[in-house]
């Protein structure tokens, strides 16, 4: 049997977790046994990480590197398959897996050359894998299967990128006829900071913008978990927050974006309980069109502390972001913390130093009096006009106000 070396095609590491559907794996190892599966599971976590290092938009993160590995894994166990068995090219065998992905590049924005690019990459690696083992072989297997097997993949690839870039044009137009898509438009039109129409906005998302928002970001562990799942989740976190409806964006095969809002910025709530396999950032209170931003950045900067915790608010994590972002980030912090005493009018400005100078004395009026070159009775009364306008007692816990007060000191 000439492509008895196919059989022979082993692992060499130490083996990666299997992410082709339950019916490909199955039947793969049916055909070609367990050795030749790990090997087109290990060979298509590298050609993976190759697509993504030539072609960056396939990347981005866990889950597009899963669902990519899904679908090269899945399209090397097919191939695998069809040269044992001699199988000539056809669309009905590319796996399912292998496009199922498109729904998530068009998505994401990721263009059909790109995506035909991707395709040709991969199996020009898989091309090179083929070839190495094949190399081992004696000269007559070598000679034969050396031709046969490029003859092929020649064909898969070709019958592969056809069938891709048909599903992926019908999964586009569907995409920008949905209502989903339309919402997906506006949400990144608002994200990105973008001027909108407020009264079309909210005809479309079926939401209101002119009032306080909560947003959350749903994350699942395991890449087919269902998006109802997902929504699910946000519905409960939303009545929690004592929110009154709930807008949700499909943000990719395991996350979900959403937003609740409120009439007034009470930021009484309950606990939320996060299932096993989910994990939920919640942002900060924040009002009108550029609250619904605001919270939702807010809920990304805590998404990217997860990996702590299944459940992370914003409050709880601000500091250790303001330290990464800056910018706008800090600005926002300390508008935040320091309430009416924020803002760039004169008197706020004036009221604002004697305040940070007193702070950083250790509360000593007499010490500030001296560094301001004013009384200690100056510095109690601007002390109290500030405390006034920052709307609360000065805290016990001073860091996050000192924090404040220094970013305003500096141009953002």
């Amino acid at each position: 049997m000439p492509c008895q070396w196919l059989l022979g095609l082993r692992a060499q590491g130490g083996g990666h977790p299997p992410a082709a559907s339950s019916a490909t794996l199955a039947l793969a190892r049916r055909t070609l046994g367990d050795g030749p599966a790990r090997w087109a599971v290990e060979t298509a976590v590298w050609m993976t990480q190759e697509v993504i290092r030539q072609v960056p938009a396939y990347g981005g993160g866990r889950t597009p590197f899963e669902t990519l590995r899904r679908s090269v894994e899945s399209t090397v166990l097919v191939a695998l398959t069809g040269l044992l068995l001699g199988s000539r090219p056809s669309p009905e065998l590319v796996p399912v897996e292998a496009v199922e992905g498109n729904a998530d590049l068009v998505r994401r924005g990721v263009p059909l050359d790109l995506v035909l690019r991707g395709v040709r990459i991969g199996h020009a690696c898989l091309h090179q894998r083929l070839m190495d083992a094949i190399d081992a072989e004696p000269e007559p297997v070598r000679l034969a299967e050396s031709h046969r097997v490029s003859e092929l993949l020649f064909s898969y690839a070709d019958v592969h990128a056809s069938r891709m870039a048909e599903e992926y044009i019908a999964e586009r137009n569907r995409w920008q006829a949905s209502t989903e898509a339309a919402r997906h438009r506006i949400v990144d039109d608002i994200v990105a900071g973008r001027r909108i129409d407020q009264e079309a906005a909210e005809r479309t998302l079926g939401y209101e913008l002119g009032r306080h928002h909560v947003a959350f970001v749903v994350v699942a562990d395991e890449l087919d978990t269902p998006a109802e799942v997902l929504r699910r989740l946000a519905a409960e976190a939303a009545r929690a927050m004592n929110g009154h409806g709930v807008l949700t964006v499909q943000a990719g095969p395991s996350q979900v974006w959403a937003w609740t809002g409120r009439r007034t910025a009470s930021t009484s709530s309950a606990e939320v309980e996060v299932p096993a396999g989910l994990r939920l950032a919640i942002g900060p209170l924040a009002y009108g069109t550029a609250g619904f931003r605001r919270s939702h950045l807010g809920a990304k900067e805590a998404q990217a502390f997860l990996g702590e915790t299944r459940l992370c608010h914003h409050a709880d994590i601000r500091v250790r972001s303001l330290l990464a972002a800056g910018g706008e980030g800090a600005r926002w912090f300390a508008e935040e913390t320091l309430g009416g005493l924020a803002g760039g009018d004169t008197r706020r400005a004036e009221l604002r130093e004697p305040l940070r100078v007193y702070l950083s004395a250790g509360r000593s009026p007499q010490r500030a009096g001296e560094l301001l070159h004013v009384s200690r009775n100056t510095v109690g009364y601007r002390v109290k006009q500030a405390e006034e306008l920052l709307g609360r007692p000065l805290p016990e816990d001073l860091l996050e106000l000192r924090l404040a007060l220094e970013i305003t000191r500096i141009p953002l």
